[in-house]
């Protein structure tokens, strides 16, 4: 139906972990991605980014939420677990997030937690996440191929 092998696109962007490239594909359509906080051409703000959401609740530091596809997500940490340490160190939620604002881009964190009673620890090797909100915008004097391809693809929703 695509009219070519899709193996490839499949084994990349939807069981693998690969970017997909917004860009190239909005711009076909006249259409660009930009964030409303970051001037179009700049480039975003990336931050270190473990993938969870942690709370401080009386003592413990217990994971709120968990993304899938975090680097959280991937080496195992679960909603409802309990940080104890981090790096060795007792760990609280102002502790953790003075440490996370050291880190850098694939450095690796050693987070000890209870989960159900159970000790154990986790290595998590630290991803990227890119600041700011997006939004889709026209290009300025799009041309007569970009018109075709955005109109059909404005068609295909309204069906």
């Amino acid at each position: 139906m695509a009219g070519s092998n899709m193996d490839e696109f499949f084994a990349k962007f939807v069981n693998g972990r690969e970017e997909l490239d917004y860009g190239t594909a909005l711009v076909a359509a006249g259409l660009r991605l930009e964030t409303t906080n970051v001037p179009y051409g700049a480039t975003p703000v990336e931050k270190v980014f473990l993938g969870a959401d942690l709370a401080q609740e009386g003592e413990r530091l217990m994971v709120r939420r968990v993304y899938a596809g975090s680097p959280a997500y991937e080496q195992g940490l679960n909603t409802g677990d309990q940080i104890i340490a981090m790096n060795n160190m007792r760990a609280n939620k102002e502790f953790f997030d003075a440490r996370m604002a050291e880190k850098h881009l694939g450095d690796l964190i050693n987070l000890t937690i209870f989960r159900f009673d159970d000790m154990s620890t986790l290595i998590i090797k630290l991803g990227k996440s890119i600041e700011g909100p997006y939004r889709i915008v026209l290009v300025e004097n799009p041309n007569e191929a970009q018109k075709q391809i955005l109109q059909s693809w404005l068609e295909a929703t309204s069906r």
